[in-house]
């Protein structure tokens, strides 16, 4: 058996499920270790699928079980990532067993090469390393919307995106006390655009807000009953929530998130 420091190395197989497809097979080595100094590398090899692609990479863990769990992890989160960067649901599967909608089964594929990836899998790293795990963990439920049929499911983990960002980094908080997640929320789309009347896919509606987060709260109580109506009322919801969504989550990235001043210690560990 090969180690690596004296752990075991494995190779791992993982299947994305997804509209996506590279032009040949890539491999390239991208650095792992999160919580250690010491570097070591993760060696990749990306190729097509029939319904997506097959990705091999590899682990270093004491058994095989915690080698496919760590591997799972380190995937799930350039996952995430990518979904926002592409706006198109990918999904992770383990051992190749599963059914695809037809809506996947289709002839339009999003073509990505191997920067794409690699700037994922960096982009996860340097978000992580500058403490910033709450905004990762709202790029998961963008994910987890993209990927679900479920409309309940998918219009609450939109929201819960938007929530999770909003919760944690609003800039005017002082402005919120004793006012909640509405006040967060639109003290921090004040903030990437402005006025109500700018918001894009709003349309100048400013009690947007409060009638998305009504219907979360009549979700989470358990007072929507299950009946074609009300479910017609949150489908017809779902794509603004969604745009939304993937507007704000883009744009609190680019223009608020602080991860270019980097300490020489932080810069050293992304190389």
């Amino acid at each position: 058996m090969i180690y690596h420091e004296g752990i075991p190395i494995w190779e791992v197989d993982l299947f994305i499920i997804g509209s996506i497809t590279i032009d040949s097979p890539i491999s390239f080595d991208i650095r792992k270790e999160l919580e250690h100094n010491e570097p070591f590398y993760s060696k990749i090899k990306i190729r097509n699928n029939q319904n997506g692609f097959k990705i091999t990479l590899t682990a270093f863990a004491n058994n095989s079980d915690l080698a496919e769990k760590a591997a799972v992890l380190f995937i799930s989160r350039m996952l995430d990532v990518l979904v926002l960067k592409l706006n198109i649901p990918i999904s992770l599967n383990i051992d190749g067993n599963y059914f695809v909608s037809r809506k996947i089964q289709n002839s339009v594929r999003r073509k990505v090469d191997k920067n794409i990836f690699n700037d994922a899998f960096k982009e996860y790293r340097k978000l992580h390393l500058t403490d910033h795990k709450t905004y990762l963990r709202a790029l998961s439920w963008f994910r987890k919307a993209k990927c679900t049929q479920d409309p309940i499911d998918k219009f609450l983990a939109f929201w819960n995106s938007i929530e999770t960002v909003s919760n944690k980094y609003n800039p005017y908080r002082e402005n919120c006390s004793g006012r909640g997640t509405i006040c967060h929320i639109w003290e921090c789309f004040k903030k990437v655009w402005g006025d109500c009347e700018n918001w894009e896919f709003i349309n100048g509606n400013s009690n947007w807000i409060d009638e998305c987060n009504e219907i979360r709260r009549n979700i989470a109580h358990g007072i929507i009953p299950i009946e074609i109506q009300e479910i017609e009322k949150i489908i017809n919801k779902i794509n603004e929530v969604e745009n939304v969504s993937h507007k704000f989550l883009s744009d609190w990235r680019n223009e608020l998130l602080n991860t270019q001043n980097l300490s020489y210690e932080l810069q050293s560990r992304l190389d």
